[in-house]
């Protein structure tokens, strides 16, 4: 099994906005055990492509977790709230393993 990653990057608009979807989707990540390896809100960017408000790395135990846990109804209607409050540029990838 290869642990699936999501690295995300977030122009964030409204911060009130976006403080509320945090409230509502925190419960869900710990719930449905996803690894939050990074949530930085100062992140520094290395290209000017790479400039955001926010950025995160989470942590999957595989692509079939990565799709269960953004199907779940309550973190798709948090979803909603995080898009109104801010731009989201996201990539899924896979873990890397070095070879033995």
């Amino acid at each position: 099994i290869m642990p699936t990653l999501v690295f995300a990057k977030f122009a964030i608009n409204d911060h009130a906005g976006y403080s509320r979807y945090v409230e509502l989707a925190t419960p869900i990540f710990m719930r449905e055990k996803v690894i939050i390896h990074a949530s930085d809100e100062n992140p520094q960017a290395l290209s000017s492509d790479m400039q955001a408000d926010k950025v995160v790395l989470l942590e999957f135990r595989d692509h079939s977790h990565f799709k269960h846990f953004f199907s779940q109804s309550d973190y798709i209607e948090a979803a909603k709230i995080r898009d109104a409050a801010s731009t989201i540029s996201a990539t899924v990838f896979e873990r890397f393993e070095m070879p033995k």
